[in-house]
């Protein structure tokens, strides 16, 4: 009769554990969308996961490079003005859940820029790092910043 107790209270209390938060998993999937837009060339949907409350901020190089989402999307935008496509791939994605509609997602990435006629123009690796925040019509990156990758 012991063990019957002692084993209905380990299940009971196995069933109250932490269970995966869905949190961190939706933010890598909005993570990935936007990369899947940029890589289907739509800039504006891409753009559209850029936060646009106060506080946004992306750095590259050391430096802040975009102070609010219109400026990221625009420079996205920009990029693809000149024709050609780019394409980035991502591998060793980490998701840390900070809160229930907050995340950091970091990952390396490839990133190469081809011409319209298919010639490489730039190609480069990295690790980028977004802070992701659930507001009412979605995930959106509310900063995020790029650094050295494996090949410097």
């Amino acid at each position: 009769m012991r063990f019957i107790i002692v084993g209905i209270i380990v299940i009971i209390l196995a069933s109250c554990g932490p269970s995966k938060p869905t949190s961190d998993i939706s933010a890598q999937s909005a993570f990935e969308t936007y990369v899947a837009a940029l890589n289907q060339g739509d800039v504006v949907k891409a753009a559209s996961y850029y936060d646009t409350a106060d506080g946004f901020h992306w750095i590259e190089r050391g430096h802040v490079q975009y102070e609010t989402g219109a400026e990221a999307g625009k420079a996205l935008m920009a990029l693809q003005s000149g024709g050609g496509q780019s394409e980035m791939t991502l591998d060793n994605i980490r998701v840390a859940e900070l809160t229930q509609n907050s995340a950091l997602i970091s990952s390396h990435f490839d990133f190469v820029m081809t011409s319209e006629s298919g010639e490489l123009q730039f190609a480069f690796d990295g690790w980028m790092t977004v802070g992701m925040v659930k507001r009412e019509d979605g995930w959106k990156i509310a900063g995020g910043q790029t650094g050295p990758g494996l090949s410097d």
